[in-house]
């Protein structure tokens, strides 16, 4: 649980210009809201439960938080005598995910942030694509500009952001050298944010938490019948380019082998 008390925190602000917008997304009557989910398959074809969190935006982040956490198994394995419980997701990084979707979050828009818990990943969704002034480039080098300086203020004064423009980097860090665990990407109206469970079965020899989603999507692709390119084209609905760069990556990995010769090359799970 992250450690929060929403009525505490608008004392401490000592707001004697009335009621800001940021007191209101603090109240209980903030407007903004959260959804999350957790399906059975990646196509989310059903859920296996769903929440949809309203309020302070501090009692929205515990909430989300307990709820990635409650989704957050564990497989057990043994070094020796010594049993080691390892959890599908470091707690680091889902909470790093969580606290710079609401901290970063665009919200003069609307519509809710959305948390997705598939068996192979976990996506948070938010409002709001890069902050005017950065790149995409600028994400991975712990660059940042808060888009809500007053919020991010609180949330560091309260012990939830330790130092901003870091939170990718710790991200990343928890998976413990794996940078493919953590994914970006931005539309000009949102960022995702998603993150592999490393407890995920396998494809070939590599544990579908070390994958990217691309070349999970072409691996179980692979692993349904389709074995020409053009035909994991379709089923994976990318470009021809994106394929065969997709391909060619899990070729280096030692997940697929090429076969045939030119005009009748096939794709095979190695």
């Amino acid at each position: 649980m992250l450690e929060t008390n929403p009525g505490e925190t608008v004392v401490k602000l000592d707001f004697q210009a009335g009621f800001t917008n940021l007191a209101l997304l603090l109240s209980d009557q903030c407007p903004s809201f959260l959804k999350a989910a957790a399906f059975d398959d990646d196509e989310r074809n059903a859920f296996l439960e769903r929440e949809e969190y309203t309020g302070s935006l501090l009692v929205q982040l515990d909430s989300a938080y307990e709820f990635l956490e409650s989704h957050n198994k564990f497989k057990t394995r043994y070094d020796g005598l010594e049993r080691v419980d390892f959890d599908d997701y470091p707690s680091t990084a889902l909470r790093e995910a969580l606290v710079n979707a609401v901290a970063h979050r665009e919200y003069a828009l609307s519509g809710p942030t959305l948390v997705s818990v598939m068996p192979s990943h976990i996506e948070i969704v938010t409002l709001g694509g890069l902050v005017p002034g950065i790149t995409f480039a600028d994400l991975t080098a712990n660059i940042s500009v808060p888009r809500n300086k007053l919020l991010a203020s609180v949330l560091y004064r309260l012990g939830i952001i330790e130092a901003w423009g870091t939170g990718i980097g710790r991200m990343r860090s928890a998976y413990e050298g794996r940078p493919a665990a953590v994914e970006l990407s931005v539309t000009p109206n949102t960022f995702t944010v998603a993150l592999a469970n490393r407890n995920a079965r396998r494809l070939g020899n590599v544990p579908v938490g070390e994958l990217t989603r691309d070349e999970i999507a072409v691996a179980r692709a692979i692993a349904e019948g389709e074995t020409t390119r053009s035909a994991l084209q379709e089923a994976a609905g990318f470009s021809q380019t994106k394929t065969i760069n997709v391909l060619n990556d899990l070729i280096d990995k030692g997940i697929v082998v090429r076969e045939g010769g030119t005009r009748n090359v096939r794709y095979l799970l190695k």
